[in-house]
């Protein structure tokens, strides 16, 4: 009994970090993609909007679920401050999530001023 017990805390340990690396993964792959995005939309029309949809478009390509609302773009001029928010499954049992670690992403960068 006490092997089994030892066997199941083992396999815990090792699906708890691999949990933790990939949710660790999911969020420096968010963070590569707002890194990317934001220097390449910024001196464009429309960034905010052009922003947004390139970081749901690259987000989703990687695998990681972000629903449009919870990702959040603004324009100040000089400044675009990018939100995210996601949820990282732990438990999911036939495609229904029981279990999710809430990761957030948040940066604003300084950028030029938008040409019309």
């Amino acid at each position: 009994m006490k092997v089994l017990f030892w066997i199941l805390v083992a396999l815990v340990c090792v699906y708890a970090f691999y949990v933790g690396a990939t949710c660790i993964w999911s969020y420096l792959e968010v963070t590569s993609v707002v890194e990317q995005i934001v220097p390449e939309r910024a001196s464009r029309s429309d960034r905010a909007e052009r922003v947004k949809e390139d970081i749901l478009k690259q987000v989703a390509a990687s695998g990681i679920k972000v629903d449009e609302r919870s990702v959040s773009v603004a324009d100040d001029g000089r400044t675009l401050t990018i939100g995210l928010s996601w949820r990282w499954p732990v438990i999911v049992y036939q495609g229904e999530e029981y279990l999710a670690i809430p990761l957030k992403h948040e940066r604003t960068f300084n950028v030029p001023e938008q040409r019309r």
